[in-house]
């Protein structure tokens, strides 16, 4: 489960603001939120807000960073379970979160509020 002040309230504007996504700047850059109706190619690392559809077909807000150099790849990826935010890579802890097994979590997909214009898992 997610404890650093700073992370949930990234997470938490993200989740409450969909139109909005954070641009995590390289350490020359700060970090910018804006509204865009479209998240560019090959501008480096986007948080987006959005919704994971797990295996069993349950779904999860969520917030994914994305990587727009490699397509759309996912860094990482945080689900809000019972209004308390997890990161997917927390295992086992995140199963026993959703009182599910590994088999009803993955293979999972997933829906950016904001679209990629190059998403290589969805185009």
């Amino acid at each position: 489960m997610i404890n650093d002040t700073t992370l949930l309230q990234w997470l938490n504007l993200l989740n409450l603001s969909p139109d909005f996504v954070i641009r995590h700047g390289n350490e020359n850059e700060s970090s910018t939120t804006t509204a865009i109706p479209l998240v560019p190619k090959d501008d480096g690392d986007y948080w987006i807000a959005g919704v994971t559809i797990l295996a069993n077909g349950d779904r999860l807000d969520s917030v994914f960073i994305v990587d727009t150099n490699s397509g759309g790849e996912l860094s990482s990826v945080y689900w809000k379970i019972d209004n308390k935010w997890w990161d997917f890579f927390e295992r086992p802890a995140v199963f026993a979160a959703l009182s599910l097994n590994e088999k009803d979590v993955f293979p999972f997909d997933w829906q950016f509020s904001v679209p990629l214009e190059e998403d290589i898992f969805h185009d």
